[in-house]
């Protein structure tokens, strides 16, 4: 089941809820959520809002984790990157060590 169409369904079965009352919890029309199901058309937006509507995580969405909720990660709003801060540092050392490079040519 990899399909983003099926693991709606069976959520919406699972919650006992119609594709309408998904459609209205997630803010979305009902004709945006059938483009959703039968073409696999769908906005990170959207796929956010039918994810928290149906208490899963977008990656469970779209077959990236078999993981349905992952409460202690928080998933990046849309615009935004996270990156730990190890790899913040790296990258300034880096950045310093090119600045450094650079003055010494000049």
């Amino acid at each position: 089941m990899n399909r983003i169409e099926d693991k709606i369904r069976v959520l919406v079965a699972e919650k006992g809820i119609t594709l309408l009352q998904l459609a209205i919890a997630s803010k979305i029309t009902e004709a945006t959520l059938h483009a959703i199901l039968n073409r696999n058309d769908a906005k990170y937006s959207q796929l956010h809002r039918i994810a928290a509507t149906l208490s899963v995580n977008v990656a469970y969405l779209m077959g990236e984790t078999s993981i349905k909720n992952m409460s202690a990660i928080q998933e990046p709003q849309t615009g935004y990157v996270i990156i730990k801060a190890e790899e913040i540092i790296e990258m300034q050392k880096k950045i310093i060590h090119l600045q450094g490079q650079l003055l010494q040519k000049n």
